[in-house]
């Protein structure tokens, strides 16, 4: 894919992501939700800031699945981390699976 066509997908999916704010069930990071921070990208690297609830997370899968079926991209899970923070072990696991 050229750089170009990458950028304009990764706006897509920025756009998407902002698009979260609007979403009652995607709840922000305590630290994020004062300036509204649901992500912070740069080239191809994406940090995403979210509560660790279901509900976010699954919020945040759907936004991935429409961004995946629009562009035919999908995060490469052998290069991506989650960091988890105050997440009791039992949600940790299910936000895993």
């Amino acid at each position: 894919m050229s750089p170009f066509l990458f950028a304009i997908a990764m706006e897509y999916l920025s756009r998407s992501l902002n698009g979260l704010k609007e979403d009652k069930t995607f709840k922000f990071h305590p630290k994020c939700s004062k300036l509204g921070i649901t992500h912070l990208c740069f080239a191809d690297d994406l940090l995403i800031f979210s509560r660790g609830d279901m509900e976010s997370i699954k919020a945040l899968q759907k936004c991935f699945s429409t961004f995946s079926q629009a562009s035919g991209l999908q995060a490469n899970l052998n290069k991506s981390s989650i960091y988890f923070e105050g997440v009791a072990t039992r949600d940790k696991q299910q936000v895993i699976q």
